[in-house]
């Protein structure tokens, strides 16, 4: 096919990766690719001989993506409806594989009738980034990242609460406690992208210590990926005894049971932009119920103390267990528990307003996981209190 010369880009290289083949039905026609920083395409091969291949591209979201997956929209209509309004043209000689030519083309300059009115095409991928996308994000972004797929049966169609809340929440959760920081400053340290609707996917970026090492990062995330590959008790206790505060894993097991409970499996991988290298773990049904075996055997009591911004909620002193009730600035849901008793005088004399001021309170949470005979049970207990203020 002719290009107009108009729209030709000479010397410029473009680095597409083939992720997947769509449809090779006797040669490449629709293929799944990924630039140099992740961004998706899909290619179409508008024509080919013994020399030469030219092909069209078109980037990609990951709605629209979905929408083409799941045969909501044809090959045509995704072309059709360029989200970025442009096309990219390239011819590729087939013996040596140069770039002969290259175009970048207004989508409203270029017809696409060429393509198939009714082509369609059925694809149930699991969204993985690739090694080498996930090292060239995290350079790019100077931060580790930590990408966590999901993947689940019930998560086709849509994505579960479960999805978010007893899994993706407690791995966020985990990094926070093992990094060393709190809802307080999140948004400063950590930020998610790569959202991917394909059961769910998500990019979680990570930089607490602003420096050009990452070592404090570095040593959380190499904890967490050996923690969600664990198997064996002498694996839990060498990272148990590898940090001070062992709270993190009343999130672990959160994640191994929702795990069991849905039959999903979970892989993660983190990049260091340092070093250049890819860690992973994988953990499915099977996995999980050997992990959640060996943390009940090993783990008989798991206690945590954690300072919590809020604002008291329910105060009950008449009781034989005086009692709190605080709502933390960043949730909805209250938690419960119960005073020391050395609290008790200095309650009565603050004459604390109910849902006013803002408190840092000191909580201790003892967690005992469920076995066979027991239930799980958690108890807090109210170390301390004291008024809260914003940083300046």
């Amino acid at each position: 096919m002719e290009i107009d010369n108009r729209y030709r880009i000479p010397d410029i290289t473009y680095n597409f990766k083939v992720v997947e083949a769509l449809d090779f039905s006797g040669a490449p026609y629709l293929l799944l690719e990924r630039d140099l920083i992740g961004n998706r395409y899909i290619s179409y091969l508008i024509e080919e001989d013994s020399e030469y291949e030219q092909r069209i591209y078109i980037q990609i979201s990951e709605r629209k993506f979905s929408l083409l997956a799941s045969e909501s929209l044809s090959v045509r209509e995704v072309f059709e409806t360029s989200e970025n309004q442009t096309f990219i043209i390239t011819k590729f000689s087939v013996k040596t594989g140069k770039l002969l030519e290259s175009y970048l083309i207004p989508a409203e300059s270029f017809d696409v009738s060429f393509i198939p009115i009714n082509y369609f095409v059925a694809y149930d991928a699991e969204e993985i980034i690739e090694d080498e996308s996930l090292i060239n994000y995290s350079i790019q972004a100077q931060k580790l990242v930590f990408d966590f797929y999901l993947h689940g049966q019930n998560l086709i169609e849509n994505i579960k609460p479960y999805a978010l809340y007893k899994v993706f929440t407690p791995i966020v959760e985990m990094i926070k406690k093992l990094v060393g920081f709190d809802n307080r400053n999140a948004d400063k340290y950590i930020a998610f992208s790569n959202l991917r609707h394909s059961s769910l996917g998500i990019t979680i970026e990570v930089n607490y210590s602003h420096d050009l090492f990452l070592d404090k990062e570095k040593k959380a995330l190499d904890i967490l990926t050996k923690l969600l590959n664990a198997q064996e008790k002498e694996d839990f206790i060498s990272i148990v005894s590898q940090t001070q505060d062992s709270s993190y894993i009343v999130h672990y097991k959160s994640i191994i049971k929702a795990i069991i409970d849905n039959n999903a499996d979970l892989t993660t991988a983190y990049a260091n932009p340092i070093e250049s290298y890819v860690r992973k773990s994988y953990i499915n049904k099977e996995k999980a119920i050997i992990a959640k075996k060996v943390i009940d055997e090993t783990f008989d009591v798991i206690e945590d103390v954690e300072e919590i911004v809020g604002r008291f909620f329910e105060i009950d002193l008449t009781s034989k267990e005086p009692s709190f009730k605080i709502l933390p600035i960043d949730e909805v849901k209250p938690i419960s528990g119960k005073f020391e008793l050395s609290l008790i005088n200095s309650l009565i004399e603050d004459k604390v307003n109910l849902g006013k001021e803002e408190y840092v309170f000191t909580v201790k949470t003892l967690y005992h996981p469920e076995t066979v005979v027991n239930k799980e049970d958690i108890k807090r207990y109210m170390l301390k209190y004291e008024k809260y203020e914003a940083p300046k």
